[in-house]
């Protein structure tokens, strides 16, 4: 994985027009992982040349990033953010099915900070079990090269807004032996300021951020 990672490292320094050949690991590279980001769309795309999938996931990220798909930028109301909760969770149950999330009590919160709530304990995102196996998922999809790509770019896809959710988003085309992309929905609701999580005692919990 390293060798295929460093390969990778020298052509994104290229295109950027950076030095090459540095002694910075890659999951240490800042440059890979903020730097990308400003680069216009033909520098972009280009960076992903050399992946499988490259075209699809470069278009993805350049155009989440630039809020140019219209399906996530659609303010829901409650009841629409009830509706994409339950469409996350039987896209991920199908996927990757658990006793816990089967047939769920949902339950909605809005709030300043989740950390307010003190009467629910919640515990892990409801895409836990998918995010646990993204890689299996991609090495099943695409091999050891789509297994490498999805290490070497889970980074800087993170960067884009510190949250796993789009990143995994992106990514999932690696694993294209699924058709469903479970973080669609899961997606949705973060662009409504949600974060949706199992409870302990059973049920899901909806926490919507008020801004």
């Amino acid at each position: 994985m390293k060798k295929q990672h460093k390969i990778w490292q020298n052509e994104w320094r290229q295109i950027m027009g950076k030095p090459v050949n540095v002694d910075v690991e890659v999951d240490c590279d800042f440059d890979l992982h903020f730097d990308i980001w400003d680069l216009d769309k033909t520098k972009f795309l280009e960076l992903f040349k050399s992946f499988p999938k490259g075209i699809e996931i470069g278009n993805n990220a350049f155009n989440l990033r630039n809020a140019l798909i219209e399906e996530f930028n659609q303010k829901l109301n409650k009841d629409q953010i009830i509706s994409e909760t339950l469409k996350a969770i039987e896209d991920i149950q199908s996927i990757a099915f658990t006793d816990e999330l089967k047939n769920p009590n949902i339950l909605f919160r809005t709030g300043k900070s989740i950390s307010d709530i003190t009467d629910l304990n919640y515990s892990e995102r409801i895409s836990i079990e998918i995010d646990d196996r993204m890689s299996a998922f991609i090495k099943k999809g695409t091999g050891e090269n789509g297994y490498n790509a999805y290490h070497f770019l889970s980074e800087p896809m993170y960067r884009m807004s510190s949250s796993y959710i789009p990143s995994h988003w992106i990514l999932w085309t690696l694993a294209n032996s699924i058709n469903v992309n479970p973080f669609s929905s899961m997606l949705k609701l973060e662009s409504n300021n949600c974060n949706v999580f199992s409870i302990i005692d059973g049920g899901v919990l909806i926490f919507q951020t008020e801004r």
